[in-house]
């Protein structure tokens, strides 16, 4: 239960960042045909970009699976591992925005370091060009942009 409303304050914070032109996630788009949501039990577990209008193909993911990646947890979707693309964890939209899903100050630092360790899925970039291309090369992935944008290998995921 405690962990539901947790999950359902994170989309809150999520939803209204993305509507004050705060960072907005960001996700590939499906590479291949059934890939999905990562297989959770609980209906109220999912956000689903599709209940919220956003492109159709971009790959579906639940809140909890968003803050399990940015956490350093391994998630797969559909048996694939999903990448999650980070920003140097002092640049003020990385702060903002998993900040916005609850990690703290010391869960940002070992993400930094857990980036070096080599088979994991996490992957440090500089700058918003990196993380189109991390989010773009790296698929199944998710991203975060300071503003919105489209092409043939991301967007929006929220």
């Amino acid at each position: 239960m405690i962990r539901q409303y947790c999950q359902w304050f994170a989309a809150w914070i999520v939803l209204g960042t993305s509507v004050c032109a705060d960072p907005v996630w960001h996700c590939s788009r499906t590479p291949a045909q059934g890939l999905g949501i990562n297989s959770r039990n609980d209906p109220g577990d999912m956000f689903l970009p599709a209940e919220m209008g956003v492109i159709d193909d971009v790959i579906r993911i639940s809140l909890g699976d968003l803050i399990d990646a940015y956490s350093g947890l391994s998630v797969r979707l559909s048996g694939i591992p999903l990448s999650a693309c980070f920003m140097p964890v002092n640049d003020p939209l990385t702060t903002k925005t998993l900040r916005a899903l609850g990690l703290s100050q010391e869960v940002l630092s070992a993400l930094a370091r857990k980036s070096a360790i080599a088979g994991n899925h996490l992957y440090r970039v500089t700058d918003e060009d990196e993380m189109k291309t991390c989010i773009s090369r790296n698929q199944p992935a998710v991203g975060y942009l300071s503003q919105a944008q489209s092409n043939e290998k991301l967007a929006p995921c929220f």
